[in-house]
């Protein structure tokens, strides 16, 4: 049958000649990976930039639940993220925000409410303009209440890693209980160090809950920080 659906885009690999395959995160039908014919081509328009990691569209696919994959009829942007493709800083935090994703991200059943908060951030992210030095530690503490286990407070938080002595500190705590509470346009004043630990320290407390290995994405949000 056909379905129209809002989606977020996680990843795509090349198929073929001219086709991809891609993971998106719908509105309708929670975690689906599609076929794109012909995205590719020189014929194609550029579609192939609707299916960039992130990329917010609204789908019209081929859906049958019995099948692991479905195809695209049409596809479209909602909602275009120019600064976040063009500003270093906000590109190399959605590179990691993107690894997160398709690492924790396994629902199948929609789940509308996790949509609007990973599209809402997507969106934040795109236009907020100042303290976005700090926007993926705000979206990791953001996210860990979706995915059940978000900290109750900066004691449950520092009990369930290894690097507590970090927080033993005045300043380290009170970085940590300010980041709980923060929402993304918080100014939180970190240094290039104390952002790297509360970094190292909410990737240590989610791997503490689930299986996300090493993160390939990190070296390159701290080169792109370095000195903000």
């Amino acid at each position: 049958m056909l379905v129209k659906t809002k989606g977020i885009v996680l990843r795509f690999v090349k198929y073929k000649e001219t086709s991809v395959i891609a993971t998106v995160y719908t509105l309708e039908k929670g975690l689906i990976s599609v076929i794109a014919n012909s995205v590719r081509s020189k014929n194609s328009k550029g579609k192939i930039a609707l299916y960039q990691p992130l990329s917010l569209v609204e789908l019209v696919i081929y859906y049958n639940a019995a099948k692991n994959i479905s195809r695209v009829s049409e596809i479209n942007s909602y909602h275009p993220l120019h600064n976040l493709r063009q500003d270093p800083i906000k590109a190399s935090i959605s590179i990691f925000i993107t690894e997160v994703l398709n690492k924790c991200l396994k629902e199948e059943e929609e789940n509308p409410p996790f949509y609007d908060f990973i599209q809402n951030s997507i969106i934040h992210l795109n236009e907020q303009e100042k303290e976005v030095e700090n926007f993926h530690l705000v979206f990791l503490i953001k996210l860990s209440l979706f995915l059940g286990f978000k900290p109750h407070s900066t004691s449950d938080f520092i009990h369930q890693i290894t690097n507590a002595s970090f927080y033993a500190k005045q300043e380290g705590r009170s970085q940590l209980t300010n980041l709980l509470a923060a929402n993304y346009e918080s100014k939180l004043h970190l240094s290039g160090n104390v952002r790297n630990n509360l970094l190292a320290s909410l990737l240590e407390y989610y791997q503490s809950h689930i299986e996300i290995g090493k993160f390939n994405s990190v070296e390159i949000l701290h080169e792109f920080l370095r000195g903000v």
